[in-house]
């Protein structure tokens, strides 16, 4: 049974429009959900970090956009979205940005694990990810062009269930008149919500659903229309002034 991403009651099928940083259309997921190394620990194991000094606000950074792959974590198949976000968006408007994307609604503890530490916001002081806090940042404050290596992790949920991958795939100009974040393609229409207990579970309920469904007459049913996901992310947009 397919969860609704919320309450709107929206149809989230989408179609897939643009390539891997080519502009040509591709059928194929950009990565295959890993997350890399940081230091000898792997962002994907939601290791902390060592704690470095942030780099400064890069000059171009108000005028530019960072063009970002975000995927589910070990989502059989892969479910990602490729996202065009200002360069200087905060980590914290980030995080609206990836709890629109996938259906969340903040229920719990999230961070940003980056080669300069780990970076978020409040958690409940008796869970498990409180035991980090101590070593964790205000994320409310640092751009994404400050904290961005080739891979940010993202973690979500009172026991770090959902992992998300946040591939730097370009760095752009902004495009004059366009709102910011926007979608610009993808794969996998259905989102986790808030309705399972991690990606195992949501997995688990995914081929269970293509089993009785059988397999897909179209090879594109499972791709996303971007306008649809840009929609959504509508009220956190913004449009950036081009430099001159």
């Amino acid at each position: 049974m397919k969860r609704p991403r919320g309450a709107t009651g929206q149809d989230h099928r989408l179609q897939l429009v643009a390539g891997q940083g080519s502009g040509q259309a591709t059928t194929e997921s950009p990565r295959s959900g890993s997350l890399r190394a940081v230091g000898s620990q792997s962002l994907a194991d939601g290791a902390r970090a060592d704690r470095r000094e942030l780099p400064a606000m890069p000059a171009t950074a108000a005028s530019s956009i960072h063009v970002v792959i975000v995927s589910l974590h070990g989502a059989e198949p892969p479910l990602w979205r490729r996202l065009e976000v200002p360069s200087a968006i905060t980590l914290e408007r980030l995080h609206q940005v990836l709890q629109e994307t996938f259906g969340w609604h903040n229920f719990g503890p999230h961070s940003f694990v980056t080669t300069y530490g780990e970076f978020g916001g409040p958690v409940r002081p008796t869970s498990r990810a409180a035991k980090r806090a101590a070593g964790r940042r205000d994320g409310s404050g640092v751009a994404l062009a400050q904290a961005a290596g080739d891979v940010i992790g993202y973690l979500y949920g009172y026991e770090d269930e959902w992992k998300v991958d946040i591939q730097i795939e370009q760095i752009l100009p902004a495009a004059p008149g366009v709102a910011y974040p926007r979608c610009t393609g993808g794969q996998g229409e259905d989102v986790p919500g808030e309705g399972y207990r991690g990606v195992r579970e949501f997995n688990a309920e995914r081929a269970e659903d293509a089993a009785e469904d059988g397999p897909p007459v179209f090879p594109w049913s499972d791709d996303i229309d971007p306008e649809v996901e840009t929609e959504m992310l509508a009220h956190l947009a913004t449009v950036l002034v081009p430099k001159s």
